[in-house]
């Protein structure tokens, strides 16, 4: 069961870049007053040239020229690039999340520097549009849940692999089993490879979400607690979630804009 919720609040601020890095794409907005324009992504390349990152960010920016670029990256090895290529573009260095900036988030994790951006992005972003508590559910390469209690303390989560990297690693690990794509069945009982591979992936990550929320409502004894999901496949799994939960495709691109304000002093 979801909900869709895609709407970005109309607030004053500058042009924004917002660049959210993960292991598989690079998906950016351009954000004006709070209203983003545009999405683009292309594929995270971490041998690619300078080259190829300002001519993937270019295809966003058309005529517009954004005054400030903030990033969210989980791929350290391609931020000196992207770097340079934003400060050609506004002048200035981009902002990059971490755990170091005011973040509206009380973060008790066992090493605040080692929480990945994305999850410190997706979480600022949930609590501040949605209110806490809130358990952010955020599937991709990775799947991850983040936990925010109702005083805005990021209490931590959970990794999993996501559905396409379950998919690779089954296919890889057995010589029988295909990659296939990954499309959402009906059915409970399999009949074929494709569609018990399917069942297994899709319809098992969905139930896997729906018993780590139970789980996770249980230990935080905030049963009430508000439940939003992100990701390119997330539309998907959690039409096939019992759970209530919200979807938003461009939850990272509202909280890169809320720590943006929270640290640009706009």
């Amino acid at each position: 069961m979801h909900l869709v919720y895609t709407e970005i609040k109309k607030e004053n601020s500058k042009m924004l870049l917002g660049i959210d890095i993960g292991n598989t794409n690079v998906v950016c907005a351009l954000i004006d007053n709070g209203t983003i324009l545009r999405t683009h992504r292309f594929l995270t390349k971490k041998n690619a040239t300078s080259e190829y990152y300002e001519n993937s960010l270019n295809k966003i920016l058309a005529q517009e020229q954004p005054q400030s670029i903030i990033i969210s990256s989980v791929v350290p090895e391609i931020n000196e690039q992207i770097k340079n290529v934003c400060t050609n573009i506004t002048g200035t260095p981009p902002l990059f999340v971490s755990s170091r900036l005011n973040t509206g988030l009380h973060i008790k994790y066992d090493y605040p520097e080692k929480l990945g951006a994305d999850l410190i992005t997706g979480a600022a972003g949930a609590a501040a549009r949605y209110k806490a508590p809130v358990i952010i559910v955020d599937i991709g390469t990775a799947t991850t849940i983040s936990v925010v209690n109702e005083n805005n303390d990021y209490l931590g989560g959970l990794i999993a692999p996501g559905p396409a990297t379950s998919m690779k690693a089954l296919s890889n690990a057995a010589s029988l089993l295909p990659e296939i794509e990954l499309i959402p069945t009906d059915k409970t009982i399999g009949t074929n490879t494709s569609d018990c591979m399917k069942i297994g992936i899709l319809t098992a990550h969905a139930a896997m979400i729906d018993g780590m929320i139970d789980r996770i409502k249980q230990a935080i004894g905030i049963p009430d607690a508000k439940i939003i999901a992100t990701g390119g496949p997330a539309k998907d799994i959690i039409s096939m979630c019992k759970t209530e939960i919200i979807y938003d495709n461009n939850l990272l691109f509202y909280g890169l804009y809320e720590l943006y304000k929270m640290n640009s002093g706009n």
